[in-house]
Order: structure tokens, then sequence, then C-alpha cells
């Protein structure tokens, strides 16, 4: 092969290399976009409250009495309670007991009210006005649970941020004639009442 040859060939795969460098560069450089971003910053999800409380800060008794006479004259005397509400999302209150004994030989009744004038540790009822009755039977039919509790409002109705109820708490010995049913003393047994807050 003369040498002539050989230089055209050697100009043809230069030119060649060339072409596939400039190609290469051009498809690099056509790969760019145009783009624009738009934002939304400090976004932030937090959960409601659900808080309840009462005047007694969870110390006092509403009844604590005994070797009581059978009669609605003769029971303790009555004891009431503030009980509010702090959350923040809008609850439903029940209101139930824990266990007891010898339910049926006692009577409760329960109202709702307003207007203590000083709710305290002790349960004084000063003030108080009722403006209906939550519960009115003996003991043993109080609910024990949420689900079938007493409502904390009349009708169910919600409770919100600084709501309050006041309550009255009325309890006495159902007479009873049987003879020889009270050769000994009875009780209920310490049990508590539950206000509970579940929010809607």
């Amino acid at each position: 092969m003369n040498n002539g040859t050989q230089g055209k060939k050697r100009r043809i795969f230069i030119t060649v290399a060339v072409l596939a460098l400039m190609a290469g560069v051009a498809v690099f450089t056509t790969s760019a976009a145009f783009t624009a971003t738009t934002s939304n910053p400090g976004n932030t999800i937090e959960a409601g409250t659900v808080a309840i409380g009462d005047s007694d800060a969870g110390t006092g008794q509403l009844y604590n009495a005994l070797n009581q006479k059978p009669g609605s004259g003769n029971g303790p005397t009555a004891a009431c309670i503030r009980v509010s509400y702090s959350g923040s999302l809008a609850s439903a209150v029940k209101l139930y007991r824990s266990a007891v004994t010898n339910g049926s030989a006692f009577r409760l009744t329960v109202e709702r009210g307003s207007g203590l004038s000083a709710p305290a540790a002790n349960m004084n009822c000063t003030g108080f006005t009722a403006s209906s009755t939550a519960f009115d039977n003996t003991l043993d039919q109080f609910p024990t649970t949420y689900a079938a509790g007493v409502d904390g409002k009349a009708a169910g109705a919600a409770w919100s941020t600084g709501q309050s109820v006041d309550y009255r708490f009325t309890v006495y010995t159902v007479d009873d004639t049987t003879p020889n049913a009270h050769t000994s003393a009875m009780d209920t047994g310490a049990h508590s009442f539950t206000w509970e807050a579940q929010n809607n």
C-alpha cells in the first residue's frame, strides 16, 4: 500500500473520530433541561388532648359512714364534687363505679348541677343547685363500664375546654323488714367513682 492511500485512510479515520467526539458532546450538551420548583414549608401535626379532673384532687371521699339506720333521712350528709374538663378535643364524659358488695342494700342518688361556692376536699355542697338527676337507684344498678356509664351531662352532651359540672351524691341504707336479715353488719366495701372522657 502506498503512502498516499495510507494518508488518505488516516485522514478519514481522524475525521470520523472527530465527528464521533463532536456527536458525543452534542448529546451531552442537549441532555440539560429548564427546571422550576415551588415548596410549602413549615408543615407540622399535633395530637389534641383529652383531660379531666375533679375538685378533690383524687383524695376525698363522697361518703364513708358506718352504723347507718335504714331510711332516706338517715344517710350521711350529701357530698358534692366538681368535675372539670381541660382537654382541647370535645369529649363525651361517662361516670361509672368499681366493684361493690351488698349493693342492693344501699340507694344512691346522683344529681347534676352547678353553683358550688367552694368545691373542696371536704365535699361540702354549699351553693349547689341541681339541674337534673343522673342516677337514682340501688348501688348495685350503678354501671361499671364506660360503655354503660351515666352521662356526665344531661342527654350525653359533649364537654369542651373549660367546662365543668357539679354533682351531689346522696346515699342511704334501704329499709328491709326481713326477720333476722341484719343481725350482722353489711357494707359495700371500699369503691370508687370514675369520670372518663373520650373524644368525639
